[in-house]
């Protein structure tokens, strides 16, 4: 039986409302299935050109000796990080400090140490106010042992032993598990390892499978890694590294920026010292390019100025004297040379009262000056020192000859910047 006309027009508007429901409904499902591939392209697109790079996990200061615990690999955007980013992953991996053995060197607030038992030395460390604010349980005139990061209080029966770098108990109970390990001033690294005959701590050298990496710049966390901002390196910055400039010396043929040299003392009896060992030398250039050829750029800390002011000027006062430059073969597979020369007492007592060098270089001068290395001075240096009866004439006109040729190379300098405008 047909319907009415009201009835069909009814039916067939709620037909047609279906067909349009339907076909809106597909098209949004396409315009949603577009939409949803197209966001997988660019989350597939996003991955591939995301790239692994190491970033830092806390702030560094300039010249600070970098271990792995310091680092952590972050996945970021190709575009929006420097190009050699990405190339230096591998090679950070190749510089990370560990010693030959294969243990990765650390860092926590007190220095450099490896995971070790067996060493069976506690360090101890004097709780300050800071330290108090920083962990609970702790009091001024305590001593503290740092386990897994923390501060942990230890309770010291008489007075702990103390040596150059600092108190120390001996862990009968085995229950420390790091060795501290120090640079030495000289380059290069060592611990202690305990003497049970005598309960004291022996100077031991630590082999190293490479020179380690240090930081050129101050960096703040989450700073990514690019070449430009760590370099391998023996010799770390210290506070009281200052760029010396040298044109008394007697500089071998063929030195160019970036050799390591020692820096020597050699005497008219044949003696011969040295001074300041394997350090990176600079050759000063004018605006042209051209060398300036009787003077080198070192680093050096407060302690090897003085050192070196001293020999300079016991070579101007004894006729034949010489400071010279020598230079490593293989730099990065010869440890740096220990300096014999022995100052005089003036100058021994300004390095031991000088507050601008910093008390690693301090002790690594105690070790290096020797009783033995006082004695040829006393015997042998200090006696041709004495035999001179012009001594201080000398001096004085080397020191001017000196004065001389940095005021000439001073205004080449300055007329190479004048004519390259």
């Amino acid at each position: 039986m047909a319907g009415n006309p009201m009835q069909r027009k009814s039916r067939n508007s709620f037909l047609l409302g279906i067909i349009v429901a339907l076909l809106i409904s597909s098209i949004a499902i396409v315009i949603l299935f577009l939409q949803i591939n197209k966001k997988d392209q660019e989350i597939k697109n996003m991955k591939a050109s995301t790239k692994k790079v190491y970033v830092l996990n806390e702030d560094v200061e300039s010249g600070q000796i970098l271990t792995q615990d310091m680092f952590s690999i972050k996945e970021v955007n190709s575009d929006s990080i420097p190009s050699d980013a990405t190339a230096m992953t591998e090679v950070i991996e190749s510089w990370f400090l560990q010693t030959s053995e294969g243990d990765m060197v650390q860092r926590d607030s007190k220095g450099l140490f490896i995971d070790s038992k067996g060493d069976s030395i506690i360090e101890l460390f004097e709780v300050t106010a800071e330290d108090v604010k920083d962990a609970e349980g702790l009091e001024v005139g305590q001593y503290y042992r740092i386990e897994n990061g923390e501060k942990i209080a230890t309770s010291v029966r008489g007075t702990p032993y103390n040596d150059n770098d600092g108190y120390f108990v001996v862990d009968s109970n085995n229950e420390d598990t790091k060795t501290r390990i120090y640079p030495e001033v000289t380059g290069g690294y060592y611990c202690y390892r305990l003497d049970t005959s005598t309960n004291t701590r022996v100077k031991t050298e630590i082999n190293m499978s490479n020179v380690g990496m240090m930081a050129k710049v101050g960096m703040k966390k989450n700073t990514v890694m690019t070449r430009n901002l760590v370099q391998q390196t023996d010799n770390p910055i210290t506070s009281d590294v200052r760029k010396e400039e040298y044109n008394m010396m007697i500089l071998p043929t063929d030195l160019m920026t970036d050799d390591y040299i020692d820096i020597r003392l050699r005497m008219p009896n044949g003696q011969n010292f040295i001074v300041v060992s394997k350090k990176q030398v600079t050759i000063p250039t004018t605006e042209d390019g051209s060398y300036i050829a009787d003077t080198i750029w070192v680093n050096l800390n407060e302690a090897e100025i003085l050192m070196l002011s001293s020999a300079i000027v016991e070579a101007y006062g004894v006729p034949g004297g010489q400071i010279y430059v020598n230079k490593y073969v293989e730099a990065g597979m010869q440890d740096a040379a220990t300096p014999t020369y022995y100052p005089n007492n003036g100058v021994i007592a300004q390095i031991n009262s000088n507050p601008n060098i910093v008390e690693r270089a301090k002790a690594g001068l105690r070790r290096s000056l020797t009783e033995e290395a006082r004695n040829v001075r006393q015997n042998y240096l200090q006696s041709q020192i004495d035999a001179s009866t012009t001594y201080d004439v000398d001096v004085s006109a080397g020191m001017d000859e000196s004065a001389d040729k940095s005021e000439t190379s001073r205004k080449r300098y300055l007329d190479s910047l004048g004519s390259a405008e």
